[in-house]
């Protein structure tokens, strides 16, 4: 997946991003027989990253409109992560989270969710992955709907309740 100056991408759990520049970089650390995407955070003016052009998982393209609503229409179906053993469960967290997908992050929110209304609390791993999950979700979802990200849990709710899930 080749990306170009100005596109918009998706980086790690970390947000939305736009590349800036493709090529060689004149840090030490830098390897000068690569191409790196050099990119700027949309939401963080002082958070850039350099991502080799090779890697293949910790970038994307962001879904589309079409693709958010189906996931959301499709809420009920997906699983969640009923694991009693917390460090089983951190690295399930952790590995929906890696895999760099709506999926994978919804079914996290959807098991913080349930976990939280079940103990009627929520430990500090489960907010702690509430919250890195929640703004991997939201910028995308507020870049992909045009909305501001404070609006996008009113908008998934709003949705859900219009199918009845």
């Amino acid at each position: 997946m080749k990306m170009s100056t100005g596109e918009v991408v998706v980086y790690k759990y970390k947000g939305m991003y736009k590349v800036e520049d493709v090529g060689t970089l004149g840090f030490s650390f830098a390897d000068r027989k690569k191409q790196y995407y050099t990119l700027q955070s949309i939401d963080n003016s002082t958070d850039r990253a350099y991502v080799p052009t090779e890697d293949k998982v910790n970038l994307r393209k962001p879904v589309s409109k079409d693709e958010v609503l189906d996931l959301i229409h499709e809420m009920n179906d997906i699983e969640v992560l009923w694991v009693e053993n917390e460090r089983t469960r951190e690295r399930e967290y952790m590995a929906c989270i890696a895999n760099n997908s709506l999926k994978g992050w919804m079914k996290i929110l959807k098991t913080l969710t349930m976990r939280a209304e079940s103990r009627g609390k929520i430990s500090s791993m489960d907010k702690k992955y509430q919250q890195l999950t929640e703004h991997a979700l939201y910028s995308e979802l507020s870049y992909v709907l045009d909305i501001p990200v404070n609006m996008v849990k009113k908008f998934l709710r709003e949705e859900k309740d219009k199918e009845g899930v």
